[in-house]
């Protein structure tokens, strides 16, 4: 499912390009907004989707019944990200941004013995994430294909005491995206793909309320694990 919502995000944005191309045919020669990109501050909007999992490491313990399960993440689950954007540019071509944006979905984890799947649960993964980025890209007419990198902090919103498996509270990782702006007499709009990359163990390891129970094992049984996370979305300016 993540490979086909890649491929079908990145046969989406030479396609916008190439609409926004066409409708400008007609008057090629006018440039929208030539001097957009020389603001020092701006202020956007971001609207997307996406699509997080867990990279799963099993630690190779026994539970009570003497079975060695084995955890996994089978699916990407989908979920809705909204936000806003507050870039800085520092020279042209090259910005600073602080994107704070809000991540609404789940993830899925299920317990195989090896034959056939024993349990599965999906911990809430609702969060505040807050990326500070870099984006370079060069205008050509009006459309500016840009890259972008960065480092990001996650405050996990979502996740219950009594839920089988939580997720850290405040997490970190890095991110790294391409797109392209699309200038139009009145906004400049941007469709973006990126990659978020959990650098630390996402499991909230500290768990008193389940002392001395059996559930305990579900997060033992797991040694480490990465968030990952695809973001497809639209910015506007």
């Amino acid at each position: 499912m993540l490979r086909s919502l890649l491929l079908g995000c990145l046969a989406a944005l030479p396609l916008l390009g190439a609409g926004a191309l066409s409708a400008q045919e007609p008057t090629r020669h006018i440039q929208h907004q030539p001097y957009l990109d020389l603001r020092r501050y701006y202020l956007g909007l971001r609207i997307g989707l996406h699509s997080r999992d867990l990279l799963l490491r099993p630690s190779g313990l026994s539970d009570h019944e003497g079975r060695v399960l084995i955890p996994q993440s089978p699916d990407y689950q989908p979920g809705f990200s909204i936000g806003v954007i507050g870039g800085l540019t520092l020279t042209p071509g090259l910005e600073l941004r602080l994107v704070p944006t809000l991540h609404l979905g789940s993830v899925s984890v299920s317990y195989t013995d090896g034959l056939s799947e024993q349990l599965r649960t999906h911990p809430r993964s609702s969060s505040l994430q807050l990326p500070l980025e870099l984006k370079w890209g060069l205008r050509r007419g009006n459309i500016r294909p840009f890259l972008l990198t960065g480092l990001y902090t996650d405050i996990e919103l979502g996740g219950r005491q009594s839920d089988l498996l939580r997720l850290r509270p405040l997490s970190y990782g890095w991110s790294s995206g391409l797109g392209c702006d699309l200038y139009f007499s009145r906004f400049k709009l941007s469709p973006q793909l990126s990659l978020h990359y959990g650098l630390g163990d996402a499991l909230l390891r500290d768990r008193p309320e389940l002392e001395g129970d059996r559930r305990r094992y579900y997060t033992e049984a797991i040694a480490h694990a990465r968030a990952r996370m695809l973001l497809f979305s639209l910015s506007i300016e």
